[in-house]
């Protein structure tokens, strides 16, 4: 089980927190047939299965081997026409008609004000407005009034890389990363506003998303002696020093878990952060110190 810190759990009552949610989330869901949805490899493999031309297909399957993946989904992009591409995509995250997992109900429950995620699909905040009565209002990072957002009081769900309804606007291979970056730079100004005054809790994220990498990097050279964010990470997945290197040049803390079971333990300590949380927003209001 995880232990979650009490300064995070108290940050999460107060709704100073961000949860940002990558694709290990996603990957608990489950359509009628038993279908997880694919890891981003996975889906890379199948693009490429899809490229008629062989040595294309083999430029992809050696990117996804030297786990470039950006560059694999780029050269997949180009090599299929436009419309298998948004075909595929649209295959994977809307057709295959994945069902939300105990996990989304219970993130849903820890209700975070604000939710960030780089998933393409639906599952979270589709489940989140379910349970808190629509009351869950839904931006992308190209939307013109994403800022108005944060000084509300209303839950949200930003979509950092965009969202399935809306294709062309996804953000998932290399020049899509830095078209980004370029037209809409004021929305990483936005994030790292809320580095400054928001504690982050990443789950099911990798961290290989070079944009995060590069706003909390800066971050924590910036403002050095900060209270760390923190990344929600299986046990087995990084050595001791890659996790004091993501420490000392993220200001980012490990909360580790034991894997087993299909990541029950995860599961668990959600579901436990859920009642911590409760408690704490019962004190906080006892005492009136929001």
């Amino acid at each position: 089980m995880i232990d979650w810190p009490d300064d995070l759990v108290r940050d999460i009552a107060a709704r100073r927190s961000v949860l940002f949610l990558g694709a290990g989330v996603s990957r608990n869901a489950q359509n009628e047939h038993g279908v997880h949805p694919k890891e981003w490899s996975e889906f890379l493999d199948h693009l490429a299965s899809r490229i008629t031309d062989t040595t294309k297909a083999a430029e992809v399957r050696q990117c996804i081997k030297d786990a470039d993946l950006l560059t694999a989904c780029e050269l997949a992009r180009q090599y299929l026409t436009s419309s298998s591409f948004r075909t595929e995509m649209l295959k994977e995250f809307v057709s295959n008609a994945y069902r939300h997992a105990k996990i989304h109900d219970d993130l849903s429950l820890v209700d975070s004000r604000i939710v960030m995620t780089t998933n393409f699909d639906k599952l979270y905040e589709n489940r989140a407005n379910q349970l808190q009565d629509n009351t869950v209002i839904v931006k992308s990072y190209y939307d013109k009034d994403v800022a108005d957002v944060f000084r509300r009081q209303d839950r949200v769900v930003i979509k950092v890389h965009g969202t399935i309804d809306a294709p062309d606007g996804i953000v998932f291979t290399r020049s899509q990363y830095a078209l980004a970056r370029r037209d809409y730079g004021h929305f990483y100004q936005l994030l790292r506003g809320l580095f400054v005054t928001h504690t982050f809790i990443f789950l099911g994220a990798s961290m290989r998303d070079p944009d995060i990498q590069l706003l909390l990097e800066d971050h924590a050279y910036r403002f050095e002696g900060a209270r760390p964010h923190y990344m929600v990470m299986p046990e087995n997945s990084a050595r001791t020093g890659i996790l004091q290197v993501l420490e000392q040049t993220m200001n980012l803390r490990a909360l580790v878990y034991d894997p087993a079971d299909n990541h029950k333990a995860l599961a668990d300590s959600v579901a436990e952060l859920v009642g911590k949380v409760e408690s704490a927003r019962e004190q906080l209001a006892a005492t009136a110190g929001w």
